[in-house]
């Protein structure tokens, strides 16, 4: 008991450090636990008996995140100098404390609902990607709202990271020995400094590199259990300087081609046709929402979303696996526009994006044709504006060009409905023959469709599946319009999607169901119509017709 009152844990200034940094590294090792509630969906195999090296190998990147936040505050709470005993030392501090913590718990609270549509933990490259949206902050905050129950998580979380740092008071020393004191305080700044390099790289030998992401992988028996050890906050400050692919020269040129050539010469048979291709990109449109794809789904009574695309795949070139380059949208035009997949970071974020590349649009302007991308949202998001024109894509229509905000869907884009009505008719005034490439929006969160068709597409287990029923709709729509223009029948249209989405049925919650889309060709004449077993990525190889 004493003048601070009985409530306090009083101690001197370094056990007061350990055990303030201790109670953050509690909090954020707890953090787990919660993520893994909201989704335990995702980490079906996981046996009881898995938990313990999780938690092990998981405790050892909370310490390098905790020592990653806590330098500053552990180095100035440790300095040589008797400020550190003052109260307005005390209160910045503190300050600095509750911040940083405060914000390594909130990313990891965020995760726990943003997880689904990765799979991954966030890193710096998310913050990279949105930095330039023109409605960030429309985004973030209909986010927010549709999950806002992170947010008393957060909370609890950031009310405890107080409680616990309040409980604890320095003591003082009754008296200042400057030999003993000073002594004793740069001694113990070498020492943290010390331990902090060791909790970062994970220990102290010499040959042991920093641990990065990839060590996750031995704490776990399945890769897709690696998000359970990570933590966000390490995820994205391992990243902030993330280094990119550098070249590297094994052989000769002319080894490489005597070992192996990735150039396929291809000899087709008959000539080339000048006929229009069309690329339909969808948001979010797995596998697992589109009926013809799984008609064996329990017990051939699974009907799915898209009565629509069904039909359309029914007359179509279809194989039975597609699969995506990535989970994020920012993934997906380099695979199907250039044939790029994503590597650890998406190449729209690398700096080989500025290179010559030979894409799709650009061979096909190369022979006369004219080539077009639209994509309903503010012009500069993604950065596909950008890419695209480093693709050779002539013209760009976006929010700006459509030139009506009453049809804005106040999130994201323009509605599909009204914007494929416009590509419509935009294609019906391009000379042929012409290469165009849609993006879809509206099939994503916050999962909302127009005023007018609330209660008319089938909700399913997940709001996804009523936008994805939607954007289904406005594509019959867009057929119906295009389909007696003179030039439709001389159209190849492929169809895909950016990326899979939120799974329900235990079929596609596997590392296969995440990465499975739809990819078919199809033209109206029906000289494209199979379905044939077999793989194909998500990159434009037009067969032969």
């Amino acid at each position: 008991m004493n003048q601070l009152g009985h409530t306090k844990i009083v101690l001197n200034q370094y056990a007061a450090i350990v055990l303030r940094v201790g109670w953050a590294l509690l909090l954020l090792w707890l953090t787990r636990f919660v993520f893994y509630f909201f989704n335990q969906g995702h980490f079906q195999g996981l046996q009881s008996t898995d938990w313990g090296p999780i938690l092990w190998g998981g405790l050892r990147f909370d310490i390098a995140a905790i020592c990653y936040t806590n330098s500053l505050y552990i180095l100035l709470q440790a300095s040589p100098s008797q400020i550190r005993y003052s109260k307005p030392f005390q209160r910045f501090t503190r300050g600095l404390f509750v911040v940083t913590n405060g914000a390594a718990l909130l990313v990891s609270c965020v995760d726990m609902v943003y997880f689904p549509f990765t799979l991954r933990r966030t890193t710096a490259t998310v913050v990279r990607e949105f930095a330039n949206e023109e409605n960030l902050g429309t985004i973030l905050t209909t986010a927010t709202g549709h999950y806002w129950y992170f947010i008393p998580v957060f909370l609890i979380f950031f009310w405890l990271l107080i409680v616990g740092y309040n409980k604890v008071a320095v003591r003082p020393p009754a008296s200042i020995r400057p030999l003993f004191f000073y002594t004793g305080s740069v001694g113990m700044l070498l020492l943290f400094p010390f331990l902090m390099v060791g909790g970062i790289r994970g220990d102290w030998r010499y040959s042991t590199r920093p641990i990065t992401m990839s060590n996750a992988g031995q704490y776990v028996k399945n890769p897709g259990d690696i998000p359970l050890v990570l933590n966000t906050p390490f995820c994205m400050l391992r990243t902030i300087r993330q280094q990119f692919y550098k070249e590297d020269q094994f052989f000769s040129a002319t080894q490489v081609g005597a070992i192996y050539s990735p150039v396929i010469q291809l000899n087709p048979a008959h000539s080339f046709k000048e006929e229009n291709v069309v690329i339909l990109v969808l948001e979010s449109f797995g596998r697992e929402s589109i009926g013809f794809y799984n008609r064996n789904l329990n017990g051939g009574t699974y009907k799915g979303y898209t009565p629509f695309l069904d039909s359309l795949l029914s007359k179509s070139y279809v194989l039975e696996n597609g699969f995506a380059a990535g989970r994020k949208s920012i993934d997906a035009l380099p695979a199907v526009l250039a044939g790029i997949p994503s590597g650890e970071l998406p190449f729209i974020l690398t700096p080989y994006v500025s290179n010559r590349i030979q894409s799709l649009p650009q061979l096909l302007k190369e022979k006369g044709y004219h080539t077009s991308f639209f994509h309903g949202a503010p012009n500069g998001s993604m950065g596909f504006k950008a890419l695209v024109n480093l693709f050779g894509v002539e013209y760009y229509y976006g929010k700006d060009e459509y030139n009506n905000d009453q049809d804005f869907d106040g999130t994201w884009g323009i509605w599909d409905e009204p914007f494929l009505q416009f590509f419509a008719n935009k294609l019906d005034s391009f000379p042929q023959p012409f290469q165009s490439t849609l993006f879809t929006v509206s099939s994503h969160e916050p999962f909302q469709v127009p005023e007018q068709y609330k209660n008319v597409f089938p909700r399913g287990e997940h709001p996804i599946r009523e936008v994805t029923g939607y954007t289904d709709f406005a594509l019959k729509r867009f057929f119906a319009t295009i389909r007696n223009k003179p030039w439709f029948d001389k159209t190849l249209f492929v169809i895909t999607a950016d990326h899979a989405s939120i799974s329900h049925h235990p079929t596609y919650q596997t590392a296969w169901g995440n990465m499975a889309i739809p990819i078919f060709f199809y033209h109206p004449s029906d000289s494209l119509q199979a379905f044939l077993p077999g793989n194909i990525q998500q990159r434009i190889l037009c067969p032969q017709y």
